[in-house]
């Protein structure tokens, strides 16, 4: 067998998740077609909602189980993103600030770093809270390991591109780079509230970095 679909995700055999991915930037297409059809019955704000909604769920259900593809592969959603963007009438600076509408990359950052959020709490299940790694713990005083937050965690040891963008790798990379202020005290009912709070902590780097790289 070289493929296997659970609850909608096709996982190849090599775990390229090639087709997963084509699939789904088929699906996401076919919906944007329709929103390209309506849109001139709305405005702006019109067209973002129904993007979000309509398109934009489609290219994120389960995204954290195929976030390791290749670059190259995800590159077919980002496409999609950018058609809808065209659509709406927006640039990616206007879409991020003004109608919440970040890069799917970013997305796939905060959502991994809530789910790692969660797993602190008692109300995850033991399957997954498993997976989290142990605390970091400091064996050298280098200038990286003095800087580290409180909350920081082992990041796992990944020999392959692929496997250093699977989840918990991600994840603890993005969570490592939180600062203790944004992670703030972890409780059962705090996911959200640090969603809001690494989203905007994310979006403020990339603006930095986007800056300095113009200037």
């Amino acid at each position: 067998m070289d493929e296997l679909e659970i609850l909608g995700v096709i996982i190849d055999k090599k775990l390229t998740w090639a087709k997963h991915i084509s699939n789904t930037a088929a699906r996401a297409g076919q919906k944007l077609g329709a929103l390209r059809r309506v849109a001139n019955k709305l405005d702006v704000k019109g067209r973002a909602t129904v993007y979000k909604a309509q398109v934009r769920s489609v290219m994120e259900y389960a995204s954290l189980c195929w976030m390791s593809a290749s670059t190259t592969t995800l590159k077919l959603l980002d496409s999609i993103q950018s058609k809808a963007l065209r659509i709406i009438g927006v640039d990616e600076q206007q879409a991020r600030m003004d109608l919440n509408i970040p890069s799917l990359h970013h997305r796939r950052q905060v959502a991994a770093a809530s789910v790692l959020y969660k797993m602190h709490t008692s109300l995850c299940p033991p399957d997954l809270k498993a997976l989290l790694p142990k605390p970091y713990m400091i064996r050298r005083a280098t200038r990286t390991s003095l800087s580290m937050p409180s909350h920081a965690l082992t990041e796992p040891v990944s020999r392959t591109l692929s496997t250093g963008r699977t989840f918990v790798h991600v994840a603890v990379h993005v969570w490592n780079g939180i600062p203790d202020c944004v992670v703030g005290e972890i409780t059962d009912y705090g996911a959200q509230s640090f969603k809001s709070r690494v989203h905007q902590h994310l979006l403020g780097l990339r603006f930095s970095r986007g800056f300095l790289s113009l200037s």
